[in-house]
């Protein structure tokens, strides 16, 4: 009976992960202002602010477990533009203020005199057994003001 259930969960998890896929590749391409990073890796936000992940730090709680604390995914951050640097953390957490002014997974930095508004949108893959090891990515977007 266990053999049974596992092979179900097994059969339920690649069918959300191809759903997902599907559903990603209907809305084409990320858009501009968004970028996947993986720890330690850069990328450019439009033609002129790059990003790397510093740090991604996963305590959420598993999708196949029971959980006394939902828990958060944080991300530290190095944004720059020219000779201009700045480093932030975001954090992902539910149940999340709809109070833009207490939210932590969205911060406004300036960077050579732009305003940029920096958003965490997802920490991937969500944990659970089957993603356990799995490198994790941040989708970050960084919007100029």
């Amino acid at each position: 009976m266990l053999s049974f259930t596992k092979q179900i969960a097994g059969v339920c998890i690649i069918g959300s992960v191809l759903f997902a896929a599907c559903r990603s590749s209907d809305s084409g391409k990320m858009p501009s202002d968004q970028v996947s990073l993986g720890l330690h890796q850069s990328a450019r936000v439009g033609a002129d602010v790059a990003v790397r992940a510093d740090s991604i730090q996963d305590s959420r709680c598993p999708l196949d477990a029971n959980c006394i604390w939902a828990g958060q995914a944080k991300v530290k951050l190095h944004l720059s533009k020219d000779t201009d640097s700045t480093s932030v953390g975001l954090i992902l957490e539910p149940g999340a203020s709809k109070d833009p002014a207490k939210r932590k997974d969205s911060t406004n930095v300036t960077l050579a005199g732009s305003a940029y508004k920096v958003i965490l949108r997802e920490v991937t893959p969500y944990p659970s057994r089957a993603t356990e090891g799995q490198p994790q990515t941040a989708v970050v977007q960084v919007t100029k003001l």
